[in-house]
């Protein structure tokens, strides 16, 4: 009876967990995650993450490619005087998948080439029951004060599921507060808008394939 038991526990635990989050996307520095946060996830060995945002007055192109099934290079461009820049060039280690009963785990460093300010950090991000995922880490420098994200994947508003999948995300980094809006329009494509620190920005991301 006790197996029984905990048998239809992780059954209905795997069914709450399951796909709750919207597709792998770049943040606004590339890496894979939400708006500013990295997550524990890095792109798969056969995806290719390409990105636009607008924030801050200023237009970046991120990207992000695999190096290995568990490591990630990811990257952004600023326009300047209408030249394109490098401005940043980070990588992300996956150090444990996500499980059921355990969170996803990676480091990472962020500004590898020090354009910015680099980083290292930890980050961990773990499915929570009612379409809830959470991610939580701390590092150096643009880490130091530790971050925490909030994602969640918001109901569909038809009857007939015609109404594109869109996810809520909350972030605090830096002591600064974020809200966006993440929709999935087409097969890889997303589009995401909110606010970071209290000023607006929007980004089209693609994932292929």
């Amino acid at each position: 009876m006790t197996r029984k038991i905990c048998m239809l526990t992780l059954i209905l635990t795997a069914i709450l967990l399951h796909g709750i989050h919207a597709e792998a996307a770049p943040t606004t520095y590339g890496s894979t995650g939400l708006i500013d946060i990295p997550t524990a996830d890095v792109i798969r060995t056969d995806q290719l993450e390409l990105g636009y945002y607008s924030m801050d007055r200023k237009n970046y192109e991120v990207f992000a490619v695999p190096l290995t099934r568990s490591i990630e290079m990811s990257g952004s461009l600023r326009d300047e005087n209408e030249d394109r820049t490098l401005k940043t060039l980070s990588t992300k280690i996956n150090l444990k998948q996500e499980s059921i009963i355990s969170p996803g785990v990676a480091v990472g460093v962020y500004d590898l080439m020090n354009n910015d300010k680099r980083s290292v950090y930890i980050s961990a991000s773990k499915a929570m029951p009612f379409g809830l995922r959470l991610t939580a880490g701390v590092g150096t420098q643009y880490y130091k004060n530790g971050f925490v994200g909030l994602e969640t994947k918001l109901i569909p508003l038809s009857k007939g599921g015609s109404f594109p999948d869109m996810s809520l995300m909350i972030e605090r980094i830096d002591k600064k507060t974020s809200y966006g809006l993440r929709m999935a329009t087409a097969k890889g494509l997303q589009i995401t808008a909110g606010w970071r620190d209290r000023e607006p920005f929007w980004g089209i991301t693609y994932t292929m394939p």
